[in-house]
């Protein structure tokens, strides 16, 4: 059996047909389109060939800019923007508490509460809720209240040659540089305080030394200080109070009590003071008896 050839599959070593001519083939032969007529439209030109790009992608885009810079940390806040917001808020809050204390002290006022009319208005006593009613503001009773003590050291003459007393009022007139003082250690001693009408008082406190500074000296260590005191009103009721060393009013709540007399017996006092202008006083610059007016 004969080879044939692979790619046309002619038989090997056969002879070769002639290739096949238009003649023999018309209808490899190609039309020629007919002429158009003489009064038809040109025809159109073909459409120009469209030239080669020459866009370089390396050559004609705009450099991207991967620089994170201008974005990273937008969506928080630095470190020091952040201790800006902290500092900012605990002022705040400062702000507020000092503003709440001034608001708080601004109520203890000798004032009663009036309508238009002149008439006192009544209010709701949050200290005696279950005590005794009372109408009006809170004021300082001790202001204009008799002062009675079983002792009272002499007046003197201070450091610029002025005389000074020591008169027992002097706990009631809302000045601290000024004082009632008696000689020696005053534990055991009673002061008296007669207010000028009954009164509902829920809040009491001294001023537990001599407040005074003149002349760049400082009374209060000077002196003896009270460091226990116990307060009694008429129904009985007593209540202990503890001072701290420093020339302030300090004050403690007491429950709701209407009373007209105010019983203060010092408990226990400091020793001298030291040095050329240490004196052997007891002395008590202020006393605070907060109230309403009883119903």
């Amino acid at each position: 059996m004969g080879r044939f050839c692979l790619n046309c599959g002619h038989l090997i070593g056969a002879p070769v047909p002639p290739p096949p001519t238009l003649e023999a083939n018309p209808a490899a032969i190609p039309e020629t389109p007919p002429a158009p007529p003489p009064d038809a439209d040109p025809a159109p030109d073909p459409a120009p060939a469209r030239a080669a790009s020459t866009w370089d992608p390396a050559r004609d885009l705009l450099p991207f800019d991967d620089d994170s810079r201008h974005w990273r940390g937008s969506t928080g806040l630095s470190g020091r923007a952040m201790l800006a917001w902290v500092v900012g808020a605990a002022l705040l809050v400062g702000l507020v508490l000092l503003l709440l204390r001034v608001y708080g002290d601004a109520t203890d006022t000798d004032d009663t509460a009036t309508d238009p009319s002149g008439q006192e208005s009544a209010s709701v006593d949050p200290d005696a809720a279950e005590g005794p009613a009372s109408i009006g503001k809170m004021f300082n009773a001790a202001r204009g209240a008799t002062f009675e003590v079983s002792a009272t050291a002499p007046a003197t003459r201070d450091l610029d040659g002025q005389l000074v007393g020591y008169a027992a009022a002097q706990m009631g007139d809302g000045i601290p540089a000024t004082a009632w003082r008696m000689a020696g250690d005053g534990t055991g001693s009673v002061i008296t305080i007669v207010l000028r009408r009954p009164t509902v008082v829920s809040r009491v406190g001294l001023i537990n030394g001599y407040a005074k500074q003149i002349s760049g000296v400082d009374w209060y260590p000077n002196n003896r200080r009270l460091l226990t005191a116990q307060w009694a009103f008429d129904d009985g009721t007593t209540v202990e109070q503890t001072f701290a060393e420093r020339p302030t009013l300090q004050r403690m709540e007491v429950p709701a009590v209407l009373t007209e007399t105010v019983t203060l017996t010092i408990s226990s006092v400091t020793p001298p003071g030291l040095g050329t202008l240490g004196r052997d006083y007891t002395a008590i610059s202020e006393v605070a008896i907060m109230g309403r007016r009883a119903r």
